[in-house]
């Protein structure tokens, strides 16, 4: 096996390699060696493929009362999880807004301020937000549904995805509410990818699990022998907790605009457009939020 390829600054980083850390913040195993290494402020950090990692399963600090192992983060079930402010470093993409926080060394007063001037600067800048429903969460899942949408909330792509694999799980339907008879005659994720490379090329994609939907696109597009062109995603749910001062580590996407007030009681739909809106919104309104 050949080492890995040494990288001097994140500009360099490839679209698709991700810290260890910033993988097991959205709930993901690194799987096999590192693909990279990141050589910055005199350490190294050793970066792998997204598109290979799997989903953590949470270890039980004590057996439930059938014997049963807790379902994997993210999956439905789960409770979710937590992360320290410090359990991440900066993202190939996403840098900005982390590495500022380590340069600075801040507190919690400072992460807040950093991290809202970040998301400001994201709303201003060119950007798509970026949401998929899939069959699962494994390495052979793939996505049945994406959608994108612009600064403003506008809808520039919302589409079924028929599987390649034929099959959406009676679980996975019980969460999105997508089943193979709602997918047929659906465009298959070959017929879709070029319409989302087009959409977000030359801007910034951020998704709320950023390190999980970009896996599942690229995962998809590998399953279909596609060419991974998509770039890499910045997190708005790592954003959120910081702009909440790194309290709330992996929120879900309805714990946080629950505790922002934006859902009125309502449950989130989880379909992939109204999910796409309302990341936008918990980052909108994360600015002014109280910690």
């Amino acid at each position: 096996m050949s080492d890995p390829v040494r990288y001097v600054s994140w500009a360099e980083v490839p679209a698709g390699l991700r810290p260890a850390n910033d993988l097991r913040f959205a709930g993901l195993e690194p799987r096999g060696g590192p693909a990279g290494v990141l050589v910055i402020d005199d350490r190294e950090v050793e970066l792998f493929r997204s598109a290979d990692a799997t989903p953590r399963v949470r270890p039980a600090t004590a057996p439930a009362r059938d014997g049963a192992i807790p379902p994997p983060i993210g999956s439905p079930g789960s409770t979710g999880g937590r992360a320290s402010r410090r359990s991440a470093v900066a993202l190939p993409h996403a840098s900005g807004l982390l590495a500022r926080l380590k340069r600075s060394d801040a507190d919690g007063a400072t992460t807040v301020t950093t991290a809202r001037t970040w998301v400001r600067e994201l709303l201003d800048s060119s950007f798509v937000v970026l949401d998929t429903e899939t069959t699962g969460l494994g390495y052979d899942d793939e996505i049945v549904e994406i959608a994108v949408v612009g600064p403003d909330g506008e809808t520039l792509l919302e589409t079924l995805v028929r599987p390649r694999s034929g099959h959406v799980p009676a679980m996975v339907s019980r969460v999105h509410g997508l089943t193979m008879r709602d997918l047929q005659g659906a465009p298959t994720w070959a017929e879709v990818y070029d319409e989302v490379l087009a959409l977000t090329s030359g801007r910034r994609v951020v998704a709320w699990n950023a390190p999980f939907d970009e896996r599942m696109v690229r995962q998809s597009a590998r399953l279909w022998s596609l060419p991974e062109r998509l770039k890499g995603f910045e997190c708005a749910m790592q954003a959120y907790a910081f702009c909440r001062g790194g309290r709330f580590g992996r929120a879900k996407l309805e714990r946080a605009a629950a505790a922002l007030g934006l859902l009125g009681g309502a449950p989130q739909r989880h379909r992939s457009c109204a999910d796409a809106r309302l990341t936008l919104d918990v980052l909108r309104a994360s600015i002014d939020a109280r910690r």
